[in-house]
């Protein structure tokens, strides 16, 4: 399967110039100015790395840093900047070696990991507590609590065992009805990858409307 990664960078010569060397690699690339108000053709894609010109970041990330790392937390995530007066591009991802390339980031990150669609919906850090179990009765469960959530699923944090594609089962305790919600994993972080939070992306599989509302009040609240 082809490579595909999602390239943003804010001031267009500076997108050119990356995507330039990105593509020269043969690695298919989507180039942004920005993460906000991204069509389907963008979202619907799947991607198996995310690539950030440095100033781009930082300047989104005075707007709205919950929102940027929320949206990145599943991809493998570089950093670059382009020097300006040798053309140079540099590189920085969690665990990389010194003297990095893009080509090292794609080979080493993107293309052992699985491909996730862009696909995003409000998400929001939001603290539930939770009872996450591989089981619907609940046996072997953990407490813990959600990262951030969304109306189609949530990020749990969790240091046990996951894959994806497992099944969880979690009890909300701050909704009204507290009935276990059927999720699937959708991708994981384990403990030690780099500076992230452990835990489990999911994507809601049954679930109750009245669930879903009082979930969509807790965003919009």
């Amino acid at each position: 399967m082809d490579v595909r990664i999602l390239l943003v960078a804010r001031e267009a010569k500076v997108r050119s110039a990356y995507h330039q060397a990105i593509r020269e690699l043969g690695v298919k690339v989507v180039a942004v100015p920005s993460l906000k108000g991204l069509d389907e053709t963008v979202t619907d894609l799947y991607y198996h790395g995310v690539m950030v010109d440095m100033p781009t970041k930082i300047d989104a990330l005075k707007k709205d840093k919950e929102f940027i790392y929320s949206t990145l937390r599943k991809f493998p995530v570089a950093h670059l900047n382009l020097e300006r007066t040798t053309g140079e591009i540099r590189v920085f991802y969690p665990g990389q070696k010194t003297g990095a390339t893009l080509q090292d980031f794609i080979s080493q990150e993107c293309r052992p990991s699985i491909s996730h669609k862009l696909g995003y919906r409000i998400r929001k850090q939001i603290h539930f507590n939770v009872i996450l179990s591989k089981d619907i009765r609940g046996e072997n469960y953990e407490r813990t609590v959600t990262v951030d959530v969304s109306e189609r699923g949530c990020f749990v944090f969790s240091v046990k065992e996951w894959k994806p594609g497992d099944t969880a089962w979690l009890i909300i305790k701050e909704l009204s009805d507290d009935t276990a919600i059927c999720g699937e994993v959708r991708w994981c972080i384990k403990w030690g990858m780099g500076m992230q939070v452990p835990g489990i992306g999911l994507e809601f599989e049954e679930i109750k409307e009245s669930q879903i509302k009082e979930i969509r009040d807790n965003l919009w609240g």
